[in-house]
């Protein structure tokens, strides 16, 4: 089992599933009871075909929701706003090449905007077969400034 904690270190592109998995294959090989959420992860592992998509700009996150909403997914916002979070599911997504803007269409007719400045996540929550958007970090970039 070492081979497999030394794998997750110098693999970077590893996803959640296979990251938990091998956290759920260290307790079986030490031993350790697992939990029925893990039970249950495990039974269903070859029914997860998907994966999360973690640390994404506004672009991709737009075409990848675009695509999980199109296959008949359920993708919930869980990104804040004042209020907290948002929680509402996705009706769909408009992005503006011109404007560079990015609106989701929430179920309600709210609507909420994607920054350029912030990473986005996609998790899969396997207890609800539905994926959460969720903000992974903000970054800023050097603007020079010429006198």
């Amino acid at each position: 089992m070492e081979i497999m904690k030394f794998k997750k270190y110098i693999s970077m592109y590893e996803s959640l599933k296979d990251i938990s998995l091998n956290k759920i294959l260290d307790k079986i090989s030490r031993k350790v009871s697992i939990s029925d959420r893990e039970k249950k992860f495990l039974d269903n592992f070859d029914k997860i075909e998907d994966r999360d998509y973690v640390m994404l700009s506004k672009d991709p996150i737009t075409k990848i929701i675009n695509n999980l909403i199109e296959s008949g997914r359920k993708v919930i916002c869980n990104l804040y706003d004042r209020d907290g979070v948002i929680g509402l599911g996705i009706e769909s997504i408009d992005y503006d090449f011109q404007s560079n803007s990015c609106n989701i269409n929430l179920k309600g007719g709210e609507t909420f905007n994607l920054e350029d400045r912030f990473l986005y996540n996609i998790i899969y929550d396997i207890d609800k077969s539905e994926y959460s958007l969720e903000f992974d970090s903000e970054y800023f970039e050097k603007v020079e400034i010429n006198k």
